[in-house]
């Protein structure tokens, strides 16, 4: 039994981990991606951190394949798909909810209100808006894209026969298909349909990426581990993205890394992340480190749905009244960020964690009766 404890203890421990590097990636690309001066630095960081936001932003969807099936799995259930759906709206739409709360008020104080009553700004409320309709906050599509694979995951579960191979291969297949489809509308010049099927839209751009964690969550529940093959598999198909991506940068063709690289690279990224934690988990002069990263991992989801508004006010703010030298004015700009939005972070939770006590304590109540 303590055994048993142990493991699912340092499943969780990498599984955090893992989280908590990915949404540190998604806020240093948002800052560089946001910075007011751009400058020759802030122009180079923001291209290279933009290669490992969108990275980061797969591993996610990796991360909620790979929890839900490994609950599955692991508990030995036969789930419900009605009820679990309705628990994980429950659990995603209050800190949803108030993040729009929370964004209205700092864009009002911040001097950059300036929403109307449109069918878009109530589809936003709502999360349903992507980034296409999205009026509030651009970061909400990835609310938008969770909610539709929630809502998804029980066909696929059902398509499939909760096959665990079958699953994998629904999306590779999904992926492919959206990836042609993506390719299509660029080459008609079509850009707003190009736009749509490639990225932060609907669940195909990110199919492949959740089926993938769910097929590893099965092999993890039963394995405790991962196989030989699946390493095996994942560097011979990186190596074969990598070779196809030297080439192109070679020969100066522009590299669209959700054009298909991402389905090439994220199986290789997500299994050398998990290695890599599950190595530095024992070792004391990282434990500090990884403790961090992992309580970032935890409070990964409510750290996604703030940080970029925090951001827009701060830096209109800021850009006002601190005039420096350039390299020490990012500087100022990383530590006033850095400490605001861990205060910022704090009392999201707090008041989020009250919200879902109190509407806990009325659904119980409601149940009782």
């Amino acid at each position: 039994m303590e055994n048993s404890i142990q493991k699912n203890k340092n499943i969780f421990n990498w599984v955090n981990q893992t989280k908590g590097l990915a949404i540190l990636a998604i806020v240093i690309f948002h800052f560089f991606q946001n910075y007011p001066e751009r400058i020759q630095l802030i122009l180079s960081l923001d291209r290279n951190m933009a290669r490992l936001g969108y990275a980061a932003v797969d591993i996610f969807f990796v991360m909620a394949g790979f929890n839900t099936s490994y609950s599955i799995s692991y508990k030995s259930i036969k789930v419900q798909w009605n009820s679990w759906l309705i628990k994980r709206l429950i659990r995603l739409y209050p800190g949803y909810l108030l993040a729009v709360v929370c964004t209205c008020f700092l864009y009002y104080f911040g001097g950059l209100f300036k929403f109307k009553l449109t069918l878009k700004f109530f589809l936003s409320i709502l999360g349903l808006a992507g980034i296409k309709l999205q009026v509030i906050n651009p970061g909400f599509w990835f609310f938008t894209v969770i909610l539709e694979i929630y809502i998804f995951t029980g066909f696929i579960f059902w398509l499939c026969q909760n096959k665990p191979s079958r699953i994998l291969l629904l999306g590779i297949i999904g992926g492919v298909l959206t990836k042609i489809l993506s390719l299509f509308f660029l080459i008609q010049n079509d850009t707003s349909n190009y736009l749509f099927f490639l990225q932060n839209n609907f669940l195909g751009s990110y199919l492949f990426q959740f089926c993938l964690g769910l097929y590893w969550g099965f092999i993890y529940a039963k394995y405790q581990s991962f196989r030989k093959i699946d390493f095996v598999l994942a560097i011979n198909i990186f190596s074969l993205g990598f070779i196809a991506y030297s080439v192109l940068a070679i020969t100066h063709v522009n590299i669209i890394y959700m054009l298909g690289f991402d389905m090439l690279f994220t199986p290789f990224f997500f299994l050398g992340i998990q290695t890599l934690l599950f190595r530095l988990d024992n070792n004391l002069k990282t434990k500090p480190f990884l403790n961090i990263i992992g309580i970032l991992g935890i409070y990964s989801y409510q750290i996604y749905l703030i940080h970029q508004p925090l951001y827009f006010v701060t830096f209109h703010k800021l850009n006002q009244y601190i005039q420096c030298n350039s390299y020490l004015k990012i500087i100022f700009f990383l530590l006033i960020l850095s400490i605001s939005l861990s205060m910022y972070v704090i009392l999201f939770i707090k008041l989020e964690q009250l919200i879902i006590k109190k509407l806990t304590s009325v659904l119980t109540s409601l149940n009782k009766v």
